[in-house]
């Protein structure tokens, strides 16, 4: 019996297949971007942030506004001229948690 038919005939087969398939697939996607320099260092220039950053930082997680409002640049000629240059990971590396969202309801505050 091919490996095939036995995924398909076999729930326990398939769901061992699905999960090796996204732990490959995780692993391919996210492992380079330990070894990008852009990605894990800072920007020059870029400093840890102040103890008064910090109290905002927390007000604006405790509030729930980075549920509406992104603190980011998307790479869109609209926001890179109102805004100037788009966001890139290696500007947020003190961040902790991450706050970069998928959605926006209200306008960006940077």
């Amino acid at each position: 019996m091919s490996l095939q038919v036995q995924a398909e005939t076999k729930v326990g087969v398939l769901i061992v297949l699905s999960l090796l398939a996204v732990i490959w697939g995780g692993l391919a996607q996210i492992t380079p971007l330990f070894f990008q320099k852009s990605t894990t260092e800072p920007v020059e220039g870029l400093k840890p942030y102040t103890a008064l950053q910090l109290e905002g930082r927390d007000i604006y997680i405790r509030e729930g506004c980075v549920g509406c409002h992104s603190q980011m640049i998307r790479p869109f000629r609209a926001e890179t001229e109102r805004y100037g240059h788009y966001s890139v990971a290696s500007e947020f590396v003190y961040d902790r948690p991450f706050l970069w969202g998928s959605k926006r309801t209200g306008p960006d505050l940077l």
